[in-house]
């Protein structure tokens, strides 16, 4: 059992993109553990959440251990609180920690001893960290802003390649980009102004759609999505049943598909912002706190967005202005649409959880128990597609084949073999090196369950120093670009269109 704790909070002021910014990231890893049937507890340490997010960990089987009240957050007594929490939960194989009042000297000793790493997701850059790990997903973040910050061994994942989204907006990516090319009148427009409850900023937004509908042939849709306890609730419910063109969702679970179903956005600069970039939905975009300027700066020099600017300072002219603007030129739209999906492709929480390294690989020599297993992978048609013999394999044929590997002394068979920090084992592949006069031959499948995880790295990097005194070739199809990528980062060089080398060490 693979265990992880996360100090985090969420309410109307604080807003949820803390809460659900770790959220994303413990759902893949759920995901990795449960293909590979191994269990993750996590528990979510609070002072304050909301009703969505206690229903979100409900859902999910995640655990939420309350914390007593600290209103003027006094940093030994929540940092106490945390010790004492995790005296009892037990030893953590991961903490995360995602709060703007955190800073040193929080991470006391006893904190540590019950967590074997620690991670801080912060943007700010303005405190100092005692953590194994700092990721900051602002878009071209300079790491050196925390060289000062965090202890000089901190690995820092910085930037667009570690913006945490749940998985579906991965899912719903390519789908959306394709809609998107071929939107040529705005329907649709949604409106989300994060967890915090901003009555008059959307009451702007909704004067100002529903003046620019007043001259408009066909009215804009609006959907409007707010928390279930917000104090407008009542105002806008009451609005839409007057104005068919306005529809309100309380505290909605598909924010994928409603960003996927809308033609532009109008949003805050939260989180929420890299979720829109990663489905290409043109935002006219809103400042709701200061630690949210520098992500409009950011996106706005990038053309991804429109900036309103701070929300203190809009005006119902303001945002017709920039409605009528967008609406009314295809090629902006279309130029937003570009630049907003270059800002986040939606694979950090993948890309982090590989630098976090919660597990390792090694290379257990296969015994006649790996048989089946390997036929499963082998059988499945991404593996088949590429191989010398593409043809469908039977069981029968396959055992022959193994068995030939097996009693063969030039052939060197490997089962890849996964150990989690819960020092659980899994396969999650095949490695075979095969000796030729002067070289080794080597081949690699991993289980297509678990692509896209930087398992087959690591595995390269594993080979036994015992081949490593001879070339080693790899034989890839020129169509296969994903095993070209691997080869070249594990060092070899390309030689021909099939063929990768990595040179003998002498």
């Amino acid at each position: 059992m693979l265990k992880v704790a996360v100090r985090t909070d969420a309410s109307p002021n604080i807003g949820t993109g803390h809460f659900m910014r770790c959220l994303a990231l413990l759902e893949e890893l759920n995901n990795q553990l449960s293909q590979l049937d191994i269990k993750l507890t996590v528990s979510f340490i609070s002072v304050e959440t909301t009703t969505f997010c206690e229903a979100e960990l409900l859902e999910k089987g995640f655990n939420l251990v309350k914390l007593p009240s600290n209103s003027q957050f006094e940093m030994e007594q929540d940092s106490k609180s945390t010790e004492k929490t995790l005296e009892l939960l037990g030893h953590q194989h991961l903490l995360i920690v995602d709060s703007y009042a955190i800073q040193d000297p929080w991470y006391s000793q006893k904190i540590k001893t019950y967590c074997d790493k620690t991670l801080v997701i912060d943007d700010l850059a303005n405190r100092k960290h005692s953590c194994d790990f700092l990721l900051d997903q602002t878009l071209d973040t300079d790491a050196k802003r925390y060289n000062k910050l965090v202890p000089k061994d901190c690995n820092l994942l910085t930037g667009k390649l570690y913006m945490l989204l749940r998985n579906d907006f991965l899912k719903w990516r390519e789908k959306a980009l394709l809609k998107r090319k071929n939107t040529t009148v705005i329907k649709e427009l949604f409106i989300n102004m994060g967890g915090s409850d901003t009555k008059h900023l959307n009451r702007l937004v909704i004067e100002a759609i529903y003046q620019v509908n007043q001259i408009l042939k066909y009215p804009i849709n609006a959907i409007l999505v707010i928390p279930s306890n917000s104090s407008s609730l009542n105002f806008f419910e009451a609005f839409s049943k007057d104005n068919p063109w306005l529809k309100v969702i309380t505290d909605a679970k598909n924010m994928s598909q409603l960003m996927y179903q809308a033609d532009i956005a109008i949003g805050a600069s939260g989180s929420s912002a890299w979720e829109r970039c990663c489905l290409g939905l043109p935002t006219l975009a809103v400042e709701l706190a200061d630690n949210q300027a520098l992500v409009l700066d950011k996106l706005s020099s990038k053309g991804a967005i429109i900036n309103l600017g701070k929300s203190s300072l809009l005006s119902v002219e303001n945002i017709k202005f920039a409605i009528s603007k967008l609406i009314g030129s295809q090629t902006l739209y279309q130029s937003m649409v570009k630049n907003a999906a270059a800002c986040c492709d939606g694979r950090g929480t993948k890309r982090a959880l590989k630098v976090l390294n919660l597990s390792s690989v090694y290379l257990k020599v296969a015994s006649e128990q790996d048989k089946q297993v390997l036929f499963q992978w082998q059988s499945q048609k991404v593996v088949r597609k590429y191989s010398r013999t593409n043809h469908k394999i039977s069981f029968e044929e396959h055992c022959q084949w193994y068995e030939q590997v097996l009693k063969d002394p030039s052939r060197h068979l490997y089962i890849i073999t996964e150990r989690w920090a819960d020092k659980s084992e899994v396969p999650v592949g095949m490695l075979r090196l095969d000796k030729q006069e002067q070289s080794y031959e080597v081949s690699i499948l991993i289980d297509p369950n678990q692509h896209g995880r930087g398992l087959a790295e690591q595995t390269l990097y594993s080979i036994p120093e015992k081949f490593k005194s001879l070339k080693i070739k790899a034989t890839v199809h020129p169509e296969n670009q994903a095993s070209q990528t691997l080869f070249s980062k594990a060092g070899f060089k390309r030689v021909e269109d099939d063929l990768f080398i990595l040179e003998p060490i002498t």
